[in-house]
């Protein structure tokens, strides 16, 4: 488990992209308890509570099929059919899956979705990692860019910047041609192919120490990627919120080698669109479900020794300056989270927490990100 110090090392990492994925499965909730940190330390005491998910053990096909499987655009290792979208994103919509895996590379142990802002800026992302936890990134990772914006560089373990070094094209993939971009620095096997999924709009899949030709791997995956816009699907609904809160992040994962081990949040702030990543992250909401994980020793970085009771349920709850962290666990067998930057009001945790309908089945909840 990771401590406060190794959570908020993890969330200054990954500040300054989001091409590189953390070596860990949770690094979503990893950052979103670092950057709560700064309000109320025993904030992130709470969010770890709720149990990072660990990854390890194989693929488990079943867990990925969606209830209704969107149309594929294509067969794995076949030529590319429809791979992109009607028109670059000049917004991105947290509440959408735009992409979802569709051939993956052996010894895949966790898949995330995040859409909206991301930490480096408005965009898609979809990651498979093959790392054990604690190593460095591997895996694949896919990005879907805004209209007008180019994709940047990789970020590199050793801190060091990482410069292009070279490109040669790559096959057809939307009816354009695609280009492999070759960068200095990489610590393991690498290929990046770039190609536009609709026009000014820019696509990439990364392909990081996997198993087989980096280059081939990358060529697959973009073959077989199915792409839409779909209604992001979480576990639990959060309604009545302010009227001048909107949605910024939408962020669900998945956990292959532990059963019925996932996450999923949204975050909402009160800021413009337009308005600096910054500053709409500087205030913000966020809502967070998983599957409870009962602690019981107190030497494990995970527990947490409730403070309250809310309806019948333990609870961990911290409030200084307006601002509030509520941590809600076992109700329906899964764990809720709420952070609270001073935009509800005062007790309003407490009370949005009163708001949720979650029904009997939701710990047996799985996101699909695979077709």
């Amino acid at each position: 488990m990771l401590d406060e110090r190794e959570l908020t090392d993890l969330m200054h990492a990954e500040v300054d992209s989001a091409e590189r994925p953390s070596a860990v499965l949770d690094v979503d909730r990893a950052m979103a308890t670092g950057r709560r940190q700064r309000h109320y330390s025993r904030a992130a005491g709470a969010a770890l509570a709720i149990g990072l998910l660990v990854a390890g053990g194989v693929t488990v096909p079943g867990l990925l099929a969606p209830e209704h499987p969107p149309a594929t655009t294509g067969t794995a290792g076949g030529p590319a059919a429809a791979a992109g979208l009607p028109a670059a994103l000049t917004t991105v919509d947290p509440g959408v899956v735009y992409v979802r895996f569709g051939w993956l590379p052996d010894g895949v142990r966790s898949l995330q979705y995040q859409s909206g802002l991301l930490l480096s800026g408005p965009g898609v992302y979809l990651g498979a990692v093959s790392n054990p936890v604690g190593e460095n990134w591997q895996g694949v990772a896919v990005n879907l860019y805004p209209k007008g914006v180019e994709p940047s560089a990789p970020q590199r373990n050793s801190g060091e910047p990482a410069n292009l070094t070279g490109t040669r094209p790559g096959p057809k993939l939307n009816g354009v041609p695609s280009t492999f971009a070759t960068y200095s620095g990489a610590e393991q096997p690498e290929a990046i192919l770039r190609w536009r999924y609709a026009p000014d709009g820019w696509a990439q899949v990364r392909t990081h120490g996997v198993a087989g030709d980096p280059a081939e791997t990358a060529e697959r995956v973009a073959r077989t990627l199915t792409f839409g816009h779909e209604v992001l699907p979480m576990p639990v609904t959060v309604p009545d919120l302010p009227e001048n809160l909107r949605p910024i992040t939408g962020n669900v994962s998945l956990d292959l080698g532990e059963p019925r081990s996932w996450n999923a949040y949204t975050e909402w702030s009160p800021e413009p669109a337009d308005a600096d990543p910054g500053r709409q992250r500087a205030r913000s909401l966020m809502v967070a479900f998983s599957p409870y994980r009962l602690v019981t020793d107190p030497r494990d970085k995970a527990y947490v020794d409730p403070n309250a009771t809310l309806d019948g349920h333990p609870a961990r709850f911290d409030g200084q300056r307006g601002k509030e962290s509520l941590t809600v666990y076992d109700v329906e067998g899964i764990s809720v989270s709420i952070y609270d930057d001073g935009l509800l009001p005062a007790g309003g945790t407490r009370a949005l927490f009163r708001k949720l309908d979650i029904g009997p089945d939701a710990a047996d909840w799985l996101p699909y990100l695979k077709r």
